[in-house]
């Protein structure tokens, strides 16, 4: 029969009417009527056809149900016409339309493993107040809208509780109807007809249970399948002279199986705490798992024998939920077993952190987090190693690698590592870093699992599971939502106004191109560029309430820019509590109004670098709130947050200053568009007002995610050149030039083995170091790697030769920074006496406002190092000085506009409003990448100064990086206390700093009263005590 309906599909007008029909139907999904001549009735009945076969086979045919699925979908059930040609095709007396409708498109949805589209479509469903006296149509009417209620689990669990309260209304009335109804019959016909009524009393029986079954879960006694089957079998028998009633029952039995299939409760009753997360999720509204998670359990995600995992599942598919079911079984296989989660930046440390602190501390584990400091201080060093437990620690892999370099006990026996955004091992000198900080995992770690998560490795996940030590390479393709992308240009003479759009093709969903197609334009647009026209309509057609469009914009003055033309473009915003609260903080923190302060009055923000920490902190928060309706973000966000939007508009393919976004960027940040259990579609909009846009566009999505590569392929292929430079004088410092993504962190991993090694490695074990990168890994010939092995060990041996016997190495394992940056600040430690003056490295001298001369001989040590580049990017020349001064004032609590007003460049007096705001905004990038340089340039400073490799007694780096002048500030800024406020807190802690914990620590601030507040809200704030309050509530979690 498949290959009956198989052959009838491929025929041409079947095909052509599939086609026209996707068409109509991405058309009124997209709320754009186009004119066709497509016969609906044409479309049922292939529906109809479809359908009868979905239902007739035992196989699970997901791609002839997804047909029928978007075919019903087409249709509209409230046309008089439609109404009549589905009643034709699927009629059954006495049940009404829009119930059957829905109960057909439920199961077909089912059937295509679309549960949570049909969520999102039964939003429109409600539960009518059907009137018949007819005691069987009532009973098979209201029993279907019950069963719509359990797959649709609006709200909860409150859906599944009025499915239950409609059978109870039912069973109240039974005797009141059932009598009244069979004594209409003669006594043969009433015996048929008392038959057909226990048939439904069973399919009613059979519902109650499935619904107790979602209610009660593991409390549930029964095996809910067999229940089923038993009360579905009887039905079909006293139902056995009714052939299209016994094909709904079969329906029904089919649906009622998948919504327990699909449950939280299924297939996670294997382990007692894995069972409390499933309870805690459900009662956040969680009550199925998602088909992407149910396929990846069955391809044994949770095998406690493999060495490593590789999840390669879309954004948004639900992989955190797995990465946390691994983490409980480790945790249960033995129960001090540690657990790190690494993310690729230090926006996704809070996140992750937010998201499993949630999940997982009800179930009795530590959640802890290292700070985004990029040094380890006393502070952190001991709450890090400390008597209280840490079960999941959360890092970037630059804070890792230095805590394995420093030994630090943090990471000493360390059970599994959690990689999330594995794709990132591609990426320049942090892809780089990545892959060798993994080479060192398995070297020194060699009893750790892995488990790296991605959503996209292209074929590569396979070979990544390989290298890493063999174990299961899951790949699973279910998205919650797909993603239409279109190309969209508006045409507008003095005779027409129209919108030309495109329905791109992808690598990735099973939407079909759709050509341009010209429609008329119904908005009467304002703007002027062609740019800003098709920006202007997007807002105007795109953006719906309670749903959030991504801007990404190109560089931080364009998103400002563009969240300014936005703002003048849509109406008022209702703004609640918090968001009015983040604008008055953001004033507060910089000492005036911003463009994101002005713009998130009607629902705007910017995400960029030139926003403080906690502000992107509380732009999060709004955005997962639902908060914010449009966010006006730089490309660069690729690697950071993961922000729930429904559409994303690519306002520039530009990433950075000097590239452009890739295929993995692209995907990444397309991958979010379309949020689950709210869009059927995730909206990409590309604007296509030029060639170069036009072109630019199909390019990217012409590819799938790049093929798996190592960044160090570069020194493979460049070999000969890199030799012959190993042997000239000063060449290591041209390579390092070079070759700064691959050879930096290739030296970094060459300098942490010498040290590991004391030079105790004979030649055969120093080749075996390098067979242990992804490289070699991925070199298909001998002889290529024998080439690799060979310009590694080049490099190797003259990097023992020329450095091993002079200190330097050790200093530069610590510290991270490069061999002749070593060199070089050995070299002022020596001969500058301001340097090398031990005195001079107190907090006191240091940040001394009225001898700015001490910590200024300092930047200009650093600022020449090839790490920090310290004033290299600055529009005048660098004034070490000048630095010195913002950092003092930085740490000593001003407000941001003050600190710009002493830099030339940055000054805002004297400045128009949009002059200002565009300075402030750069003055703010400017001091995130000042603060972040200078704290770990000074670190190494220090710590070779004093000749410490272990650099474990200093805070200044870290006084720097949060920008407060105590210990006792500095341990509240760690846990997320906003800067204006810790200086407040100083006093809080009366005993040793090192008598407290980060879990002390944040009690400590819930447990500060009213009055607390009040008295502790810094004197030069705007916000009051409960205003803080409630700014610490969502920062310190």
């Amino acid at each position: 029969m498949k290959n009956i309906v198989n052959a009838i599909m491929q025929q041409e007008s079947i095909l052509s009417l599939l086609s026209e029909s996707e068409k109509l139907y991405i058309f009124d999904q997209l709320k754009l009527p186009i004119e066709s001549n497509l016969n609906n009735s044409e479309i049922i009945r292939l529906t109809f056809f479809i359908t009868n076969n979905i239902f007739s086979e035992e196989q699970d045919l997901i791609s002839e149900s997804n047909v029928a699925y978007k075919l019903l979908k087409s249709i509209n059930i409230e046309s008089e016409n439609d109404a009549n040609d589905f009643l034709n095709a699927f009629g059954f007396e006495g049940i009404d339309k829009t119930i059957l409708y829905y109960f057909y498109l439920s199961n077909i949805a089912l059937k295509a493993e679309k549960n949570i589209n049909i969520r999102i479509d039964l939003k429109e469903f409600k539960t009518s107040n059907y009137k018949t006296e007819d005691w069987k149509f009532k009973l098979l009417n209201e029993t279907m809208e019950a069963y719509l209620l359990l797959v649709r689990k609006k709200n909860g669990f409150k859906d599944i509780e009025e499915a239950l309260s409609i059978i109870d209304n039912l069973r109240n009335q039974q005797q009141t109807y059932e009598e009244k109804y069979l004594q209409q019959f003669t006594a043969r016909n009433e015996v048929n007809e008392a038959y057909l009524l226990l048939s439904l009393y069973h399919l009613t029986k059979a519902l109650v249970e499935t619904a107790t079954y979602l209610v009660k879960g593991y409390e549930y006694r029964e095996r809910i399948d067999s229940v089923i089957r038993q009360h579905l079998d009887i039905a079909k028998k006293a139902a056995i002279n009714e052939p299209r009633l016994q094909g709904i029952f079969q329906i029904f039995e089919f649906g009622l199986n998948a919504i327990h299939r699909n449950a939280i409760w299924t297939n996670t009753k294997f382990n007692d705490k894995i069972r409390e997360l499933c309870r805690i999720k459900a009662e956040t509204g969680m009550l199925e798992l998602l088909p992407s998670q149910r396929k990846a359990m069955t391809e044994n995600l949770l095998d406690v024998a493999a060495n490593v995992t590789v999840l390669q599942m879309p954004t948004s598919a639900g992989k955190t939920l797995l990465a946390e079911f691994n983490i409980i079984i480790t945790k249960a296989l033995r129960a001090d077993a540690k657990i790190v989660y690494i993310v690729p930046s230090r926006a996704l440390v809070n996140q992750v952190y937010y998201d499993l602190k949630s999940d997982l501390e009800e179930l009795g584990l530590a959640i802890e987090k290292t700070s985004s400091a990029i040094e380890v201080d006393p502070t952190e060093d001991s709450f890090l190693s400390g008597d209280e437990k840490i079960d999941v620690l959360i890092s970037t892999p630059e804070k890792l690698d230095l805590l394995i370099r420093r030994k630090h006990t943090s990471v000493d026996d360390v059970s599994m590592f959690i990689i999330d955004e594995a794709h990132t091992i591609q990426n320049g000198e942090r892809g780089a870093k990545l892959e060798l900080l993994l080479a060192i995992l398995r070297r020194e770690r060699p009893n750790a699992k892995y488990m790296l998560l991605s959503p996209f490795i292209q074929n590569a996940s396979a070979v990544i599971t390989e290298w890493l030590g063999g174990g299961n390479s899951i790949y699973v393709d279910w998205k919650p939502s797909e993603k239409l992308i279109l190309g969209i240009d508006l045409k507008q003479t003095t005779t027409k106004n129209e919108i030309h759009l495109e329905v791109l093709g992808t690598p990735y969903d099973s939407i079909r191109p759709i050509e341009k197609t010209v429609i008329q334009n119904p908005y009467s647009l304002e703007s002027s560029g062609k740019k800003d026209r098709i920006l202007e309509f997007s807002l105007r057609h795109f953006s719906e309430e309670g749903k959030t469009m991504l801007i990404l914009c190109y560089g931080k003055g364009t998103a400002n820019s563009r969240a300014d033309f936005i703002y003048d473009k849509v109406q008022n915003f209702s703004s609640n509590d918090d968001v009015k609260l983040v604008k008055k903080f953001i004033e507060d923190e910089v000492g005036r109004q911003t463009t994101l302060s002005k713009v998130i009055d009607k629902g705007i923000v910017t995400h960029h670098g030139g926003m403080s920490d906690e502000t992107k902190l509380l732009v999060e928060h709004l955005i997962r709130q639902k908060q914010i309706q449009y966010v006006c973000a730089t490309t660069t966000i690729a690697e950071g947050v993961n922000f729930p939007v429904s559409s994303v508009f690519f306002d520039d393919y530009r990433r950075g200053q000097f590239n452009k976004l890739d295929s993995n960027d692209f995907w990444n940040i397309a991958g979010r568009a379309g949020r689950t259990l709210v869009d059927n579609y995730g909206k990409i909009i590309m604007p296509f007002n030029s060639n170069a846009n036009i072109q630019s566009g199909k390019d990217l999505i012409r590819n799938s995610a790049n093929t798996l590569s190592s960044v160090l392929a570069e020194l493979f292929e460049n070999a000969d050149h890199i030799e012959q430079k190993l042997r000239e004088p000063f060449g290591f410092n041209d390579l390092f030039r070079d070759y700064s993504n691959s050879l930096s962190p290739l030296i970094q991993y060459f300098v942490h083995l010498l040290t590991v090694g004391e030079n105790e490695y004979y030649v055969t074990e120093i080749e075996d170091l390098f067979k242990d990168s992804l490289e070699y890994y991925l070199l298909d010939t001998a002889e290529k790697r024998e080439r690799f092995i060979s310009i590694c060990k080049s490099i190797y041996l003259t990097l023992q030769s020329r450095y091993s016997d002079k200190g330097v190495l050790a200093f530069a394992d610590k510290t991270g920074f490069s061999v002749p940056s070593v060199i070089n600040v050995m070299r002022q430690a020596r001969t500058n006496a301001e340097i090398s003056d031990l005195s001079s490295w107190s907090k006191e001298q240091l940040f001394d406002s009225g001898n700015p001369q001490n910590l200024t001989e300092k930047i200009k040590v650093i600022a020449a190092l090839k790490e920090t580049k310290l004033g290299v990017e600055a529009p005048s020349q660098f004034n070490p000085e000048l630095y010195a001064k913002i950092i003092i004032d930085w740490v000593k609590g001003d407000k941001l506009a003050n600190i710009a007003n002493i830099h030339p460049i940055y000054n805002i007096q004297n400045t128009d409003e949009k002059e200002t705001e565009d300075r402030i905004t750069e003055f703010v990038k400017k001091m995130n990448d000042i603060r972040f340089k200078a704290s770990w340039g000074l670190s190494a400073l220090e710590g070779i100064v004093k000749g410490n490799t272990d650099i474990k007694d200093s805070h200044i780096p870290s006084l720097v990086y949060f920008g407060v002048d105590n210990e006792k500030s500095l341990a509240f800024r760690m846990i997320g206390v906003p800067r204006s406020l810790s200086f407040s807190f100083e006093d809080l802690i009366e005993d040793n700093i090192n008598e407290y914990s980060y879990k002390t620590l944040r009690k400590r601030v819930r447990d500060l009263t009213n009055s607390d507040w009040d008295n502790l809200r810094p004197t030069n704030s705007s916000l009051n005590g409960m205003e803080w309050k409630r700014i610490s509530e969502i920062l310190v979690k």
